[in-house]
């Protein structure tokens, strides 16, 4: 029931922030008319990331308790740190692109966003997207699983557990 729960979580919490990514960011061919809409987005979308990020946590924490043997437990570890350098790899490209579209960033004289605060209409994609929401979400699930792999279950916790 958590393996659902958690999967259920992160698609409705990744399509809340893909929503973002795709309609509340001004394409660089576009001229903004002020204020930013993503802020508008991001205030609708936190409690579902905020409720997926507390879901990730307990889904691995509790698989790895639970894991019978330590090769498995340190199948999440490996993985997770591969996957968080993987996805800050490509983040910071994912920042580049769009910086190199807009002409350059906020203090780069004669870019489309010079004198704008850093998050803005334009730049909504580079902190809400599909990379961080992998680099938080990979990050939580990796302390989830290392605090399970400090504090396993204990047998009588399972004997317990299997006589109810």
């Amino acid at each position: 029931m958590l393996r659902l729960s958690w999967l259920i979580s992160m698609g409705i919490s990744l399509f809340g922030v893909m929503i973002i990514q795709h309609f509340f960011t001004v394409k660089p061919d576009e001229v903004a008319n002020g204020g930013n809409l993503g802020a508008l987005g991001m205030a609708l979308v936190a409690p579902f990331i905020l409720l997926s990020l507390f879901t990730t946590y307990r889904f691995f924490i509790e698989s790895s308790r639970h894991a019978k043997d330590h090769m498995m437990r340190m199948i999440y570890f490996v993985f997770g740190v591969a996957l968080v350098i993987v996805l800050i790899y490509y983040a910071n490209d994912y920042k580049a692109d769009v910086f190199a579209r807009l002409g350059g960033d906020t203090k780069t004289v004669g870019s489309q966003i010079y004198g704008f605060p850093l998050l803005n209409e334009y730049t909504n994609s580079i902190f809400i997207n599909f990379y961080t929401f992998g680099i938080v979400h990979t990050i939580i699930g990796l302390a989830g699983a290392v605090l399970g792999m400090l504090r396993p279950v204990k047998p009588s916790e399972t004997d317990n557990l299997n006589e109810q």
